[in-house]
């Protein structure tokens, strides 16, 4: 099996099981397959869907025919490389496809593989695009996103701004660790990265975290190994450094998989006091334990319930609480880019429901004087800032905390996908009197 067989088995999950291309990406087993490839192909494929499936339609004698759904990830896989790639020539791409068609017994569909792959250029995309006359339908081909997507970004944001985020979902984002300050700290991590090669620049607004610019083969260092940083998005890194839970505090995390805010708490806390982490999914409360005994934390406790559920044994029990929450996902899209082809209003609606129930709960679960920290990895304004609004006519004895973020008093922190080469994140914090 090479790269694009498994490429091609990937996509087929995402695009009719609803699979994460970065999750089954790192669950490819055989460590003989180039996976920065296959990652190459499999984002550039569903980064770009809409706008490769237009071609390859208009490219059709029936531009409904039906295709068997490896022939098409064979397509549209052949049509990233020729548009987008320089590194391999055309004439390679196409053989490949026919062998790769081959491989999966499709041997009927190669005369037309062969055909309408020599009949694509580079640069086709710019021609196929100017023959959508509707602006918008232009925008979500481009961009390839859904028209729910398109449709709530456009509500939520200028044409301007827009663009800027569609422009950043394709666009690498930056690796960023956290020292972890319970095994090591930054001059001594700062100190190990130059002995060794490894490029860094601080990060601009979370001191204890580093940029990595040639993160190559860091995960696999002994240093990560044994807990001295961990990979974490800079949103994620903020979110409980807003919180800032006391020593010998208790702590509920009420949304904690895969565990990275849930130890970065237990680290701020230097150990002390209790974090109880919750996830709904038991399975998930797996990779919380490694990041527990990684990274040396000895006061989390793991349980698994459902969050939106009200559980009267832990009424008024914690000093702090984070929520982080169950969301659209829409600002991570550079991470999971099937988000922008297949979330759907619906899909947000029940989302928007969850979030609240799931709130309503922390704020019983809280002590009076105790903090809250609500977050999202999302962009859309129906989770965030309106949820805000939702929260202080609904729950009584509940007020923003400022938040103290660059200099500023604010009421909650946006970070959007094109700003410090982040993911879209957002935050905001509140006591109960």
């Amino acid at each position: 099996m090479n790269e694009r067989i498994e490429s091609v088995i990937i996509l087929e999950k995402v695009n009719t099981q609803s699979g994460y291309s970065n999750e089954l990406i790192n669950s490819i087993r055989n460590k003989n397959l180039n996976t920065n490839f296959i990652r190459e192909l499999v984002y550039g494929v569903v980064e770009n869907k809409i706008l490769l499936d237009y071609i390859l339609f208009s490219k059709l004698d029936k531009p409904n025919r039906k295709l068997p759904p490896k022939i098409e990830e064979i397509f549209r896989i052949s049509i990233f490389q020729i548009l987008f790639l320089d590194n391999i020539p055309k004439y390679a791409i196409v053989n490949e496809a026919l062998e790769t068609a081959e491989y999966f017994k499709l041997n009927g569909y190669k005369n037309l593989l062969n055909a309408i792959l020599r009949d694509i250029e580079k640069g086709d995309e710019e021609k196929y695009l100017k023959k959508i006359k509707d602006r918008e339908l232009r925008i979500q081909t481009e961009f390839s996103l859904s028209k729910d997507f398109y449709d709530i970004l456009s509500k939520d944001y200028s044409r301007k701004t827009l663009i800027k985020i569609l422009k950043s979902y394709n666009a690498k984002q930056e690796f960023i660790i956290r020292i972890n300050k319970l095994k090591s700290n930054i001059v001594e991590v700062k100190k190990i990265f130059d002995e060794n090669g490894v490029l860094y620049k601080d990060h601009p607004f979370l001191n204890n975290s580093l940029i990595i610019e040639n993160p190559g083969a860091i995960l696999n260092s002994d240093y990560f190994k044994n807990g001295l940083f961990t990979v974490q998005d800079g949103g994620s890194i903020l979110v409980s450094d807003v919180l800032n839970p006391k020593k010998n505090s208790r702590v509920l995390d009420l949304c904690a998989a895969p565990g990275s805010k849930t130890c970065h708490l237990s680290e701020i806390m230097e150990n002390t006091g209790s974090i109880l982490a919750n996830d709904l999914y038991s399975k998930k409360l797996e990779k919380i334990h490694e990041n527990i005994k990684r990274l040396g934390c000895k006061n989390i406790k793991t349980i698994s319930f459902d969050a939106t559920k009200y559980i009267s044994k832990y009424y008024e029990k914690f000093d702090f609480i984070l929520i982080d929450a169950p969301c659209s996902g829409s600002g991570i899209v550079s991470r999971k880019p099937e988000i922008k082809l297949y979330r759907t209003k619906e899909q947000i609606r029940e989302l928007i429901d969850i979030q609240r129930k799931i709130v309503e709960n922390g704020f019983k679960y809280l002590k009076k004087g105790g903090f809250l920290v609500y977050s999202t990895c999302s962009i859309f304004e129906d989770e965030n800032e309106n949820q805000i609004k939702w929260i202080l006519d609904n729950i009584s004895n509940v007020e923003i905390s400022k938040i103290d973020f660059k200099n500023k008093e604010l009421d909650y922190i946006k970070l959007m996908p094109y700003e410090f080469g982040n993911n879209g994140f957002f935050m905001s914090k509140f006591i109960k009197r």
